[in-house]
């Protein structure tokens, strides 16, 4: 998504005036020539009917009649808004609350501000709306399409499926040591389409077996470039629970690594917990047998599930990811912070590397630093891309490192 501040609609909901007067000046100040201003939320909602909706509306939370949540809750149902900012003075614990409670009613939130509104953290949240990866084909688009079976099918016979690859680095050195490979359908008339928006249907229809092999394909000819290159750099691949299931997995992944002369080990089976629930049994003979082949499996979204503990338990995992909803607002929110810290803590006690999701600003990347995490991954890294940039992005990367690491670790 390009675009420049003066290109977007916001409206702010703000009951209190002097409150209201100083965040219409503040995003005035950056450009923002289509804006609008209510005083509750009622007003708000005949606004954005008659206005065509708004790209950001920035709300607040305590206010009399609606207040900032209902308001929320009636912003999702109508699709009025693209984005949202919290914008309030009340205690953390609540905020959070709300933002998870946004998100679930599907609104994108881009995070909070504090009062008075500052300038630079509501340019930071805005920044934030031009996020999105580029190559993915507008939501609303693809929506509204739908594939059949035979045209999925042709498009993984015709290699119309490529792995992007996000950064995993080192905390304490910035240096790359791990991609996470994430697919993405080069469609012919589309575009770039996200996953989110063709895995439900290969799973339903089975083929998420034959795709996933074609994927390990991929990883594995990227792990073995860098090999050749004197590097051991591993690579990340997500497994369904469809495929997990399958007990023929470990012998023929282990039969593709060992014909390419790779160690297991540079393989990282990321899995979430969810697909852990599904054909227990056979996951987890699944999961046994490529631990016991060498292979290293990482947990995905830990914390977010129902039964953290009970996988940690069961199952020989190597790595544990700090999911993305815990690290943002860490420096901010001590509840956050603490829960961090603990995953940290339980997962090296463990003999587990941790790896933090969704780093998107220097104070997050120090943060994760002064607690100890292993490695880290997001936007403030770099966002997934083709295996022909990842060259150009470490050169970049190393350049304006937000650390000064040893001249050994580069």
């Amino acid at each position: 998504m390009n675009g420049t501040f003066g290109d977007l609609s916001i409206l702010i909901v703000e009951d209190h005036d002097f409150q209201r007067m100083v965040a219409e000046q503040t995003v005035r100040g950056l450009g923002v020539s289509q804006l609008m201003v209510a005083s509750d939320g009622y007003q708000a909602l005949e606004k954005l009917e008659k206005n065509s909706n708004a790209d950001i509306v920035i709300c607040d939370l305590d206010m009399p009649g609606m207040d900032g949540i209902q308001f929320l809750g009636h912003l999702a149902d109508r699709n009025l808004a693209k984005a949202i900012i919290l914008a309030s003075a009340l205690e953390p614990s609540i905020i959070r609350t709300v933002e998870d409670l946004a998100v679930e009613h599907g609104l994108k939130v881009l995070g909070t501000l504090p009062k008075p509104i500052s300038l630079e953290r509501l340019r930071e949240l805005m920044e934030l709306y031009f996020g999105d990866e580029p190559d993915v084909a507008p939501r609303q688009e693809v929506q509204s399409l739908d594939f059949s079976e035979a045209e999925l099918e042709e498009a993984i016979e015709n290699d119309q499926f490529e792995l992007y690859h996000q950064p995993k680095v080192m905390v304490h050195s910035g240096r790359l040591v791990a991609t996470e490979a994430l697919c993405r359908w080069h469609h012919p008339s589309i575009g770039l389409i996200s996953p989110a928006h063709f895995i439900p249907l290969m799973e339903s229809t089975g083929l998420i077996t034959k795709l996933t092999y074609k994927l390990f394909d991929q990883a594995i000819e990227q792990i073995k470039y860098w090999q050749n290159e004197g590097r051991a750099i591993s690579v990340a691949v997500n497994l369904s629970a469809i495929v997990l299931s399958d007990t023929s997995l470990p012998d023929q992944l282990f039969e593709k690594i060992r014909a390419n002369g790779l160690a297991p080990e540079l393989l990282i089976l990321e899995i979430t917990e969810s697909s852990l629930i599904q054909n227990a049994a056979k996951a987890l003979e699944s999961l046994a047998r490529l631990k016991m082949k060498g292979f290293s499996l990482s947990i995905d979204d830990f914390g977010t599930g129902y039964s953290s503990m009970q996988q940690l338990n069961r199952i020989p995992f190597s790595e544990l990811k700090i999911d993305r909803s815990f690290v943002k607002g860490a420096c901010s929110d001590k509840t956050r912070k603490a829960i961090i810290e603990a995953n940290i803590g339980l997962a090296h006690t463990l003999k587990m590397s941790t790896v933090a999701e969704g780093v998107e600003t220097i104070g997050e990347w120090q943060l994760l630093d002064n607690l100890n995490c292993d490695m880290a991954q997001g936007y403030f890294i770099a966002k997934p891309m083709p295996v022909s940039e990842l060259k150009e992005w470490e050169r970049s990367w190393v350049s304006q490192l937000p650390i000064t690491p040893p001249k050994s670790a580069l």
